[in-house]
């Protein structure tokens, strides 16, 4: 379990970087309820209640974080450990940043902190798919260290009613 920080971003605002927390289920669904449809364009919602209660009654598997900014949950990361031996130390990962911290280093500080945490706790290997038009977030994997492995064509039916491709990145940590 990683300890809590503070972070200052680029425009000056400091988050607290913490582990999720059992009772942090409040916290995750009201982010999701206030992120705009641009925000959540390339993600899988709903995130409803019932979504966020599955992640946190996974907590042991997962190497998760949330960021908090005047008492509300503006950021969450999570490595799922795979618990099949034949995964051992293997994770996949995924981000979510509100709208309103998009552009300041959030993303970056935050997967950041969930890589060093996953290096500290011994995975070897971390994967995640991410929509190829989420231009955004492929710079943010690359930038992380995340290196393309694959293209699955048409593996992600967008709010726009189109197919589009979805690419599989990974990095090795050990």
């Amino acid at each position: 379990m990683m300890m809590e920080s503070d972070i200052e971003l680029r425009d000056g605002r400091v988050v607290t970087l913490r582990s999720l927390k059992a009772d942090d289920k409040n916290g995750l669904v009201s982010m999701f309820s206030s992120m705009t449809n641009a925000a959540l364009e390339w993600g899988m919602p709903p995130y409803t209640e019932e979504v966020v209660e599955r992640w946190i009654a996974s907590i042991q598997s997962l190497i998760s974080l949330v960021a908090i900014y005047d008492n509300q949950i503006v950021g969450y990361s999570a490595i799922f450990k795979h618990s099949h031996p034949r995964r051992l130390g293997i994770g996949e990962m995924g981000i979510y940043i509100h709208q309103d911290f998009h552009g300041v280093g959030l993303g970056t500080l935050m997967t950041n902190k969930v890589v060093t945490v996953a290096v500290e706790q011994g995975l070897h290997r971390l994967s995640l798919e991410v929509v190829e038009d989420n231009e955004a977030a492929v710079k943010l994997y690359k930038k992380s260290g995340f290196l393309l492995e694959g293209t699955m064509k048409d593996a992600y039916f967008g709010e726009d009613k189109k197919y589009h491709n979805t690419l599989i990145m990974s990095r090795i940590l050990s």
